[in-house]
């Protein structure tokens, strides 16, 4: 550990020691002004490894100089080795950079090792050294980051005060061992209650296909599910994101989709999971996972309608791309076609046509933005056997040819 320099600010200093001694990683000042700049180490990094340690501090420290006050960079270098960085900002002027690290999202296996020195063109004499070095740093989870995170923001965002250590040595206090007991039990409750309340916010939002409540609800969302198989965290938690994809289908089934939909982007998810590779990438995979889940609920579901209208939507979704009609659809869900025409229209507000025709032009769009196909082939994949009347249904619903279409999205991006 560094002696105080004199250009050291020592409130600074200190904060940054608390850091050191409640995460157990090491941290580092960089200052805009390099004398004022100090290191708290735990442990010597290895001597060929500094020259990327040295470009991460650069790069965090300039990309950190543009971002808010309140924001925190997670950073993973080439190494695999993870860094937490925060901005230190006074009357918003940028005065330099707190950076806690590294540390470890997965287990240091072979695989790890090998990986690494294949990535950073290391002789093959550095695995045991690499091995060593690995194995003494922390594996952290991404809750036990955020939490580090929000420390770090908030002990920089208000002034720091010296706390005035006061001390007791009562021995006639005798110490209740159950209540100890019955107070850690409560305390527990209280953790699981409230994490199962915003678990529950969260699926609630979903199920309304509100993106907006249920990303919100999953910031506040913390469970680290490593105990589960104490000697792989990133089995336990693949593990546990299995569980959440299927909590996601159950409210989006719920939200009024039908199960074929809501089956096939499980599916998707279920095979997709298995090949992430590192927890961070997870963390980041279930965010999509909510976005995906709510966005099927808003352009699918059928909430609010009755069976027989249900039974036609759902017809109309999964056929499309064929030749439809009325009177196809009452005879493929046994309803008069009359009978059908005067519902539908009541409970959608759209005559059957108009639901067919902007179901096709919805899928020629997501298909408009993603490929370069003809515009022909995709008026006859969305089932359209005219391409002209293709187009002009087309700027019925949108205002824009499909040629202005692409030229407008084009420009986007």
């Amino acid at each position: 550990m560094n002696n105080i320099h004199e250009d050291i600010n020592p409130s600074l200093y200190t904060i940054c020691a608390l850091i050191n001694n409640l995460t157990k990683l090491d941290v580092e000042f960089i200052s805009c002004n390099e004398k004022s700049s100090f290191q708290i180490l735990n442990s010597k990094m290895l001597y060929f490894m500094q020259s990327v340690k040295k470009e991460n501090i650069t790069f965090i420290h300039k990309f950190l100089q543009n971002k808010l006050s309140t924001d925190c960079l997670y950073h993973t270098d080439n190494l695999g080795l993870n860094y937490i960085a925060s901005g230190l900002f006074e009357c918003g002027i940028y005065k330099g950079t707190i950076i806690a690290g590294p540390f470890l999202s997965n287990i240091p296996d072979t695989y790890f090792i090998s990986n690494i020195i294949e990535k950073n063109r290391f002789p093959l004499s550095y695995k045991m050294q690499l091995q060593e070095y690995y194995n003494r740093l922390n594996i952290l989870d991404i809750n036990y980051c955020k939490n580090i995170g929000h420390m770090m923001i908030n002990i920089l965002k208000n002034p720091f005060v010296d706390c005035n250590l006061l001390f007791s040595n009562n021995k006639n206090f005798d110490i209740n061992e159950d209540n100890n007991l019955s107070m850690e039990i409560e305390k527990t409750f209280s953790e699981i209650e409230i994490r199962y309340k915003i678990e529950k916010a969260l699926l609630k939002a979903v199920e309304k296909g509100d993106k907006v409540d249920a990303l919100k609800q999953a910031n506040f969302f913390q469970f680290n599910p490593v105990h589960r198989v104490p000697n792989d965290p990133l089995r336990a938690i693949k593990n546990y994101t299995y569980s959440f994809n299927t909590m996601l289908r159950i409210a989006a089934e719920k939200g009024g989709v039908s199960p074929i939909y809501v089956h096939n982007l499980s599916d998707k998810f279920a095979i997709l999971i298995e090949r992430l590779s590192t927890i961070s990438e997870i963390e980041n995979f279930k965010i999509k996972m909510i976005c995906e889940y709510c966005d099927l609920v808003k352009k699918m579901s059928t909430a609010g309608f009755s069976p027989v209208i249900k039974k036609a939507v759902n017809y109309i979704n999964l056929n499309f791309h064929k030749p439809i009609s009325l009177n196809i659809i009452a005879e493929n869900i046994h309803v008069n076609p009359s009978h059908l025409s005067r519902q539908f229209k009541k409970e959608t507000k759209m005559t059957i046509t108009e639901f067919i025709n902007r179901k096709r032009i919805d899928e020629a769009k997501f298909i408009l933005e993603k490929n370069d196909t003809k515009i022909t082939d995709i008026a006859l994949m969305v089932g359209f056997e005219n391409h002209n009347y293709f187009c002009t249904v087309f700027k019925q619903v949108t205002s824009l040819t499909p040629r202005e279409y692409v030229n407008k999205i084009g420009n986007k991006k």
